[in-house]
This record gives structure tokens, C-alpha cells and sequence, in this order.
């Protein structure tokens, strides 16, 4: 990057650090810092609540996956309208009649101490292995485009955002993700029009979707009932509900954004800014992957979007890297020609030759990324690095500092989030409750913002020491996809299940998260037609697959969580 851009991003972190650090005097109370006395006004609520959401991980994980699969990703959030008018009729109005700190103090009137802290516990557990995550998956890109060592970035994104939200509290997070969001929305629009800008005068925008569409880049929507597809309709819309009720719903990152409004009606229309605006943003993201696609097939591109290590070690190796890369180069200007062709005559030929030229420039991709994975002896993906390649390379100077600081805000608006919800829970949950509320308002203020450094510090040291991830957005998903489902079932027993015990409820959860376990471990042999159970140690033959991916796992531990609730209740009513 020019000195300029580093003056823009660097102007934009010192900016971050004060927003979000002044609203510490305004957080003198306990009620103050984790909730801002209640006083957010909604539409900041709201916007704190996509932010928390879409973090570094959207901006870079979301086009990478579309560039290179297709974009039935967004059947992912097809359930969250669905879901957020479900929350709102019925959980919203229990939170605010009982005027909580936490989504689990209402656990304990009906199901006792212990189902309250294994359930809280499981969520420390979940958001702290996820923090790591998203502190590690964007400092790999991010290390990349500022050309920094890898530990430094994180350092600058851990150290960043736990400075402030220590100082600041809830109503500094909150304050510093609506201008994140703005700036990340920024950086999403310019460098869509930045393509579309770039493409050939005689392809345009129809002509880009007609060449997309032609290799099925533009598929969004799959109406086949398959457990073992990550993405269709019915996982989307049915899944995925159990995954957004429950994240929405029942976590403290999200539920403590609605908590800080002064009314129902207003924690309403925080959530419903969501439910309106996320599906269409998550689609215009993945559409800005494809376009992605379609502006690489008339501008030069690597064979692989990672930097240029490893290199070729043996001679056998140097030998297959040139050739490989010679036919990449001959496939890519025959792709590039293919699709002007096709653009300009739009006939069936000229479009399956477009096809089959676009057909072998992957194979030669392919090839590339596999050389590169024996060389490095491990697993190679370019995924991620595909949007940091383009910003670097045809983003005007200036704006990519502005693009790169629209990526920290993203990563910044997550960690933020999740460092106050945890602090939240840590006290609440378990520090004020175990001791009793002896202490005064300073004292707790105190201790907050000493877990909250805690935990920003524990992030930080275990990004340091965690491994690339091959898909961070999906990585993320499944982390949560392990606890969501448990935690609803709970949730559900609370609110429907007038009957359910203390024991039930334990019992269940531990059940629920069981059952999940099982199942995600179940594979499938097509060939045989066997089930098998793989330890996470084992190794899985290639010829099978999951059984059931991982939306899937949100009902079915929603549903063992409630049926062994009712039964274990049922039989300790009876005795």
C-alpha cells in the first residue's frame, strides 16, 4: 500500500480507538457498561446487530465462496425474516418483562443453578473458541494486503479492539459499529461499481450476468431435499431457522444489542432492520463474488491468489509448475476470447465453447493448488485471498486504505461484540451470582472491564497460535451449529413446556449436545450404503461422506434437548 492509504487506515484505527473509548464516563454503573442504562435508540441497535454479524468474515469469506462455487450461499439467511418475527412476538416480550442483564438469568427461576450455568457455560465456551477465529481469519488476508508478519496483525485487531471496549462498555461497541457498518457498506458498493466500471464496453453488466449465468455462477436456490448438501432451500429455510432463531434469540452477542433499547417496540424494530436488510445484503455480496469471477475472465489473474510461496522445491516440481502454468496462461486468454464471442453472438455454440475454455482454466487452477498443497505438505486453499488480490491490484490508491480499513471495522465490529457479551456473562452469570451482590457499583464497573481485557487477551493468544481455516464463514457457522441447537431446546422447555423440571432441562441440554456430536460424526458410503462413526481423530475414507451437514445439527439438538426435557421431567414429576 502508498503512504496515502496508510494514512487512511491509520487515521480510521486512531478514530475507532477515541469513538469508542469517550462513552467511558458515561459507563460509571454496571447497568451503564453493559447495557447503556437502556437508552440506545433502535436504529443503533439494529445496525450494531448486522455489524455484529457481518464481520471480516462477509467481506471476505462470502465473495470467496461465490467466486468459487455459485451463489446458493444465501439460502443460509433465507430463514432469518422468518426468524426474526418469531423472536419478536415471543422472546422480545419475555426479555424485557424481565429486565435482564443476560439471555440465561431467566433459566434459573424455572430450571435452577446448574441448568443456568452449563447453559451460559456452553456459550462462553462457543463465542470464545469463535473470537479466536475471528481474529485469526482476517489478520491472514489482512497480513497480506498491509505487508505486515501475520502476528502483527492480529495484534493490532485484538489489542484494538479490546482498548476500547474496556474503556467504553456497551454503549462504546455499539457507537463505533454504526460507523463500521457505514464504512464497510462503503467498501462493498465502490468496488462492485469499480468492476462493473472495469468491464469491457461490449460486455457490460447483462453481458457479465449472461456469462455468469452460462456457468451456473448465478444458481441461488436448490429445491432438493439432501441432508448431505451444505446449501438448498429446505436447509435454508428450515436449518437455518433453528440456527437464527437460536442465534438471534438465545445469544448474549445478539440479545444484549436489543437489551440496550428502553422499550419493546423498539427492540422490535432493531431486530426487523435486520430481518428486512440482511437477506438482500448477503445476496448483493455474494453477487459482488461472481462479478468478481466475470471481471478475472478479461483481466489478468494468478493461478493461485495466494502469495507466491511455496516455490517449486524438486526439479520434477519445477518442471510441473511451468507446465501447468503455460496451460493456465493458454486456457485463460482462450476463456477471455471464448467470452467475447459468446457475449456478442449469445448462440448455444459459442457458449458451451465458453464453457469447456472456462472448464480447463480451472483444471489448470486446480492443478496449481494441488502442487502447491504437496509442497507445503498440508491442505491449500485460495479462498480468501481472492477480494484482498483484487483490492490490491486494481482498487485506486487511496481508497485502498479506506477498503482495508472497511475490512478492520468488519473484524472490529465482531470482536467487539462478543468481548462485551462474554464480559456480560462472565459477571453476571457467574461472578456476581456465585458471590452475591456484595460489592458496589465501581467495584463491578472494575471487574468488567477487567474480564472484558481477559478475554480480549485470550483471543488474541489463541488466534496467535491458531492454524489457516479453509473457509472462515463456514468454520464460524459450524462452530455455532455444535451449541445453538441445545441452547433453544432449553429455551423452548422455558417457554412451552410448563412442565419441564430443572433435571429435565439438564438432562436434555447434555443429551442435545450428545446427539450432535453422533451425528455430526456420521458418514455416509455411497457406494455400500453403510453408515459409519468417525472419532474427530480418525481418518475419514474418501469414499465417504456426512451423513447430515452441519445446519442440520441445530434441530436435531433442539429436538433431542426438548423430547428427553419432557420425558426426564415427565418421569421426575412422577416420582
Amino acid at each position: 500500500m502508498s503512504w496515502i492509504d496508510w494514512l487512511v487506515l491509520i487515521a480510521f484505527l486512531a478514530y475507532t480507538i477515541w469513538d469508542g473509548t469517550r462513552r467511558g464516563k458515561d459507563s460509571d454503573t454496571i447497568e451503564g457498561y453493559l447495557l447503556a442504562n437502556r437508552s440506545m435508540p433502535w436504529w443503533a441497535a439494529g445496525l450494531s446487530v448486522m455489524a455484529t454479524q457481518a464481520s471480516a468474515i462477509t467481506f471476505i469469506g462470502t465473495t470467496g465462496i461465490a467466486y468459487v462455487e455459485d451463489m446458493r450461499f444465501v439460502q443460509t439467511y433465507l430463514a432469518i425474516p422468518f426468524a426474526m418475527i418469531f423472536i419478536c412476538m415471543f422472546l422480545v416480550p419475555f426479555f424485557n418483562k424481565m429486565q435482564n442483564f443476560t439471555a440465561y438469568e431467566v433459566l434459573e427461576e424455572r430450571f435452577g443453578l446448574k441448568t443456568r450455568l452449563t447453559t451460559s457455560g456452553l456459550f462462553l465456551i462457543s463465542r470464545g473458541l469463535a473470537l479466536g477465529v475471528v481474529i485469526a481469519a482476517p489478520s491472514y488476508v489482512l497480513s497480506l494486503l498491509l505487508g505486515l508478519p501475520l502476528n502483527i496483525t492480529i495484534l493490532i485487531i485484538g489489542i484494538i479492539a479490546t482498548l476500547y471496549t474496556t474503556v467504553g462498555g456497551i454503549a462504546g461497541v455499539i457507537n463505533t459499529d454504526v460507523k463500521q457498518m457505514i464504512v464497510m457498506m462503503f467498501g462493498l458498493v465502490f468496488c462492485f461499481g469499480l468492476i462493473w466500471m472495469y468491464l469491457p464496453e461490449e460486455v457490460g453488466f447483462d453481458g457479465a450476468l449472461y456469462l455468469a449465468g452460462s456457468l451456473d455462477k448465478l444458481t441461488a436456490l436448490d429445491l432438493n431435499f439432501d441432508l448431505t448438501e451444505k446449501y438448498n432451500v429446505w436447509s435454508g429455510v428450515i436449518a437455518a431457522f433453528f440456527l437464527m432463531v437460536s442465534y438471534f434469540g438465545t445469544d448474549q452477542t445478539q440479545v444484549q444489542r436489543y437489551l440496550t433499547t428502553d422499550s419493546v417496540k423498539n427492540a422490535r424494530k432493531s431486530l426487523l432492520l435486520t430481518a428486512y436488510a440482511k437477506v438482500p445484503m448477503q445476496f448483493f455480496i455474494l453477487l459482488l463474488g461472481v462479478m468478481l469471477y466475470v471481471f478475472f475472465i478479461f483481466n489478468s489473474a494468478p493461478a493461485s491468489f495466494r502469495a507466491s510461496e511455496p516455490v517449486a522445491q524438486t526439479e520434477q516440481q519445477v518442471q510441473s509448475e511451468q507446465q501447468i502454468l503455460q496451460q493456465y496462461e493458454t486456457a485463460h486468454q482462450a476463456r477471455k476470447e471464448a467470452a467475447l464471442e459468446a457475449v456478442q453472438s449469445r448462440n448455444e455454440s459459442t457458449q458451451q465453447l465458453f464453457v469447456e475454455t472456462d472448464a480447463e482454466m480451472n483444471e489448470a487452477r486446480d492443478a496449481e493448488l494441488a502442487l502447491q498443497a504437496e509442497i507445503r505438505q498440508a491442505d491449500v486453499n485460495d479462498t480468501n485471498y481472492i477480494f484482498p488480490y483484487f483490492i490490491l491490484n486494481y482498487v485506486p490508491v487511496g481508497v485502498i486504505g479506506l477498503i482495508v480499513a472497511g475490512i478492520f471495522a468488519a473484524a472490529l465490529s465482531s470482536i467487539d461484540s462478543e468481548l462485551n457479551a462474554l464480559t456480560t456473562v462472565s459477571i453476571v452469570d457467574w461472578y456476581q451470582r456465585l458471590i452475591g451482590d456484595v460489592h458496589d457499583e465501581a467495584y463491578y464497573v472494575k471487574s468488567s472491564r477487567g474480564v472484558t481485557f481477559f478475554w480480549g487477551a485470550l483471543a488474541t493468544g489463541s488466534a496467535l497460535l491458531m492454524g489457516e481455516t479453509r473457509s472462515i464463514i463456514e468454520l464460524v457457522n459450524q462452530i455455532g451449529s455444535y451449541f445453538y441447537g441445545s441452547i433453544l431446546g432449553v429455551f423452548i422447555l422455558l417457554l412451552w413446556v410448563k412442565r419441564a423440571t430443572g433435571t429435565g432441562a439438564l438432562v436434555g441440554l447434555l443429551s442435545g449436545m450428545l446427539s450432535v456430536f453422533i451425528f455430526d460424526r456420521l458418514f455416509y458410503n455411497a457406494t455400500s450404503g453403510d453408515y459409519s462413526f468417525f472419532l474427530p481423530w480418525s481418518t475419514v475414507p474418501e469414499s465417504y461422506t456426512k451423513a447430515i451437514e452441519f445446519l442440520w445439527l441445530n434441530p436435531v439438538g433442539t429436538t433431542v434437548v426438548v423430547c428427553v426435557g419432557v420425558i426426564i421431567s415427565f418421569i421426575h414429576n412422577k416420582e
